[in-house]
C-alpha cells in the first residue's frame, strides 16, 4: 500500500469534475465501496480488520473483550500486530489481503461470515449521498450503479424517493441475468452487487469466493465500463478481483470512453493497485484521474448543486441542514473574499450503539446521584426507553442491581436524536468530555449546566507555553481583593450542518465567595470585563489556537478519545483538531 499517495497520480481539480459530469452523466455508471455507507453507520473493511484481528487473538488466548476493548488505540493494535506477524501465517499489515483473509480465519463457514454481515447491517439506513444518488437516478442522471457493499442502503433511498421498491432493478451473485435483462431492454436505474446482498444464500467475502466470482457478473461489470465511464467512491480497491475488471476494462484505451473518476479523501492511502490502474489508463489516453473528496455525502452535495436539473432537489433535501462543511481556501484572504474563523472543531465521528438498561429508576438526577453513591465511572442518561449507558456490562449490573433490572439491551443513536437536546445528545456530551478530559490531562469542571476547563485544574498532557503567552498569564488575583482568577475554556456540544461539533469557548473564571462583599463582586465584574473587552481578533485568534493545542496538541490530524467500554460498549469519537472558518469566495 502507498502512503500519502497524492504524489504518483495528480489529483484532478473537483471544479474541473463537475464540468465534465455535468456533460457526461448518462455516461457514467457509479461504483460504491464501504466508505459511502459509512455515515449510515456500517463499519468500513478497516474496521471489520481490527474486529477479525481481535476476536482471532482473544480466542487463542482465551482472554474476555474487556482485555482488549480499545481498537483504536495505538498501543492495542501494535500488541494485536506483533501476535499476528509472530504467528507467520497471516498477510502483512496493509496488505490488500488482510480483510478477505482475516475474515476466513475468524469465520471459516459462510454461514457465519453470513451472520457477522447481518448483525452489521442492522439500524443502517440511507445517508444523505444516497438520497441524492436515487435523485439522480429520477432524473435519468445515473442509470448504473455498481457496489461490493452487502448492505441495502440504496434500495431504501430509491424506494423512498421513488415512493415505490420495484423502480430499480437489481441483481446480486445469485440472479446476474436479471441486470443483463434490464440493459438490453434500457430499463433503469440498474444496480449490481459484486458480493451479493447480506439478504442472499450467495454472500462472497472471501479470497476463494471472490476468485470464483461469478463469470456472468465480471462480464456484465466489464462491458458497461468498456461503453461508459465510471465514477468510485468510498472504495479502497483492496478486492482484485473487482480491480482485475477494471483493467480489462482500459481496453487499450477504447475503454471508459467518459472517463475514470476515483474519488480519495485527503487522509487516505491509496493501494498501489489503484495509482498503477489510473497510470496505465492514462498512459493509453483514458482520461482517467484521482479527484479529492472529503465524503461520500459531501461529493454527492456539490454534485446536486451544480448541475442545473437537479438545484430544486438541493433545495427539498434541506441541503442547509444536512450537508457538512466543506473545506474553502483561507490562504488568499483579501477584503473582497471576507473569511470568518469561527469556535467549532468537527467531530467526524461520534457512538453510534449504547448499551439500554430498563429498570426502576427516576430522571437523569437520581442516575447521576446512583452513579456518585456507588462511585461508579459509568457514563449514563436517561431516555423514555430507559437508561443510555457507556461502560463495563459488568458495573452496570452492579450498579442497577438494586432497582430491578427488566430489559438488558442496546440502543442504535441516529442522527435525528441527536440534532436536539434529547438523552442521546446527553450521553455522547458527557463521554465526549470525559474522554477529552482524560486526554488532555485537564479535569472536567461543571458549574450548573456549563461545563469547561481551568488552567490550574489537572496536570497539562501537552505545552501550555503557547497559552501562557496569548493570554498574557493563566491566573492570578483580582487587584484589591483576594478573590482568585484563572483562564478556561467553555465546552458545548451542538449538532449543525449534518454534524456534531464541539464547540470552545476561552474565558475568565472567578472563585468568589459567596459571601463577598459589593466592593468585591464590583471588583471582579470589571476586572473581567476588562479582560475580555481587550481581546480583539488577533489575540482571540491566538488564544483559541492555544486552547486547541493544549486539549489536541500539535497533530492536525483525526484525534481519537474514547470512553472505555470494558465487556460492554464503550465511546469512540474521532474530532479534526481544526476550526472551522466560514466564508464567501468571488
Amino acid at each position: 500500500m502507498t502512503e500519502g499517495t497524492h504524489t504518483k497520480v495528480p489529483a484532478l481539480d473537483f471544479a474541473t469534475f463537475l464540468r465534465k459530469f455535468e456533460q457526461r452523466a448518462k455516461g457514467v455508471v457509479w461504483l460504491l465501496g464501504a466508505g459511502a455507507s459509512r455515515a449510515s453507520g456500517i463499519k468500513t473493511a478497516g474496521d471489520m480488520i481490527w474486529d477479525f484481528k481481535s476476536r482471532l487473538y482473544r480466542s487463542a488466548k482465551r482472554v474476555p473483550l474487556s482485555a482488549i476493548s480499545d481498537l483504536g488505540d495505538a498501543a492495542t493494535r501494535r500488541k494485536l500486530q506483533d501476535y499476528f506477524d509472530q504467528e507467520g501465517s497471516f498477510p502483512a499489515a496493509g496488505s490488500e489481503e488482510e480483510y478477505s483473509h482475516y475474515f476466513e480465519a475468524t469465520y471459516p463457514e459462510a454461514q457465519d461470515r453470513r451472520t457477522y454481515i447481518d448483525e452489521l447491517m442492522t439500524g443502517a439506513r440511507p445517508s444523505y449521498g444516497h438520497l441524492v444518488l436515487a435523485h439522480l437516478m429520477k432524473r435519468d442522471l445515473c442509470r448504473m450503479v455498481w457496489t461490493t457493499n452487502f448492505d441495502r442502503v440504496l434500495e431504501d433511498a430509491v424506494a423512498q424517493v421513488f415512493d415505490t421498491n420495484s423502480a430499480m432493478v437489481v441483481g446480486d451473485l445469485g440472479e446476474p441475468s436479471k441486470i443483463k435483462t434490464a440493459v438490453t431492454q434500457n430499463r433503469w436505474p440498474v444496480c449490481g452487487k459484486l458480493h451479493g446482498d447480506f439478504h442472499s444464500e450467495a454472500l462472497k467475502n472471501t479470497s476463494a469466493e471472490l476468485a470464483r466470482q461469478d463469470q456472468e457478473m465480471r462480464q456484465l461489470l466489464l462491458d458497461s465500463l468498456r461503453t461508459n465511464g465510471l465514477a468510485v467512491a468510498g472504495y479502497s480497491g483492496r478486492d482484485q478481483s473487482v480491480l482485475s475488471v477494471l483493467d480489462d476494462a482500459i481496453n487499450n484505451g477504447a475503454g471508459f470512453p467518459n472517463g475514470l473518476f476515483w474519488f480519495v479523501r485527503q487522509q487516505d492511502s491509496i493501494f498501489d493497485g489503484v495509482t498503477n490502474l489510473i497510470e496505465r489508463a492514462r498512459s493509453l489516453g483514458v482520461d482517467a484521474n484521482l479527484v479529492r473528496a472529503e465524503s461520500f455525502d459531501e461529493l454527492c452535495s456539490d454534485v446536486i448543486r451544480y448541475l442545473p436539473a437537479t438545484e430544486d432537489v438541493a433545495v427539498s433535501l434541506g441541503e442547509a441542514s444536512k450537508v457538512g462543511p466543506r473545506k474553502i481556501d483561507i490562504s488568499n484572504r483579501n477584503p473582497s473574499k471576507p473569511f470568518l474563523r469561527t469556535n467549532a472543531i468537527p467531530i467526524i465521528e461520534f457512538p453510534r450503539t449504547c448499551r439500554l438498561v430498563d429498570c426502576e429508576i427516576g430522571g437523569a438526577k437520581e442516575i447521576q446521584e446512583l452513579l456518585s453513591e456507588k462511585e461508579s465511572n459509568l457514563v449514563a442518561s436517561r431516555v423514555k426507553k430507559g437508561v443510555l449507558v457507556f461502560g463495563d456490562d459488568g458495573e452496570v449490573k452492579r450498579v442497577f442491581a438494586e432497582r430491578s433490572i427488566r430489559e438488558f439491551d442496546t440502543l442504535g443513536i441516529l442522527d435525528d436524536r441527536v440534532a436536539f437536546e434529547s438523552g442521546e445528545r446527553s450521553l455522547l456530551r458527557q463521554a465526549l468530555f470525559l474522554a477529552l478530559s482524560s486526554y488532555s490531562g485537564l479535569e472536567l469542571q461543571q458549574r450548573g449546566p456549563r461545563n469547561y476547563f481551568r488552567a490550574d485544574r489537572g496536570s497539562f498532557t501537552f505545552d501550555s507555553r503557547e497559552l501562557e503567552s496569548a493570554t498574557g498569564r493563566l491566573s492570578g488575583k483580582v487587584s484589591n481583593t483576594d478573590v482568585p482568577w484563572k483562564e478556561a475554556c467553555g465546552l458545548r456540544l451542538d449538532f449543525r450542518l449534518g454534524r456534531l461539533w464541539l464547540l470552545l469557548n476561552p474565558y475568565v473564571v472567578t472563585d468568589l465567595p459567596e459571601d463577598a462583599t459589593q466592593e468585591d463582586v464590583a471588583a471582579v465584574k470589571e476586572f473581567v470585563r476588562e479582560r475580555r473587552v481587550k481581546r480583539y481578533n488577533q489575540q482571540s485568534n491566538r488564544i483559541l489556537d492555544a486552547w486547541v493545542k493544549v486539549l489536541f496538541g500539535n497533530s492536525k490530524d483525526i484525534v481519537e478519545l474514547r470512553v472505555e467500554g470494558g465487556a460492554g460498549i464503550g465511546a469512540r469519537f474521532e474530532v479534526l483538531p481544526i476550526t472551522g472558518f466560514s466564508g464567501l469566495s468571488q
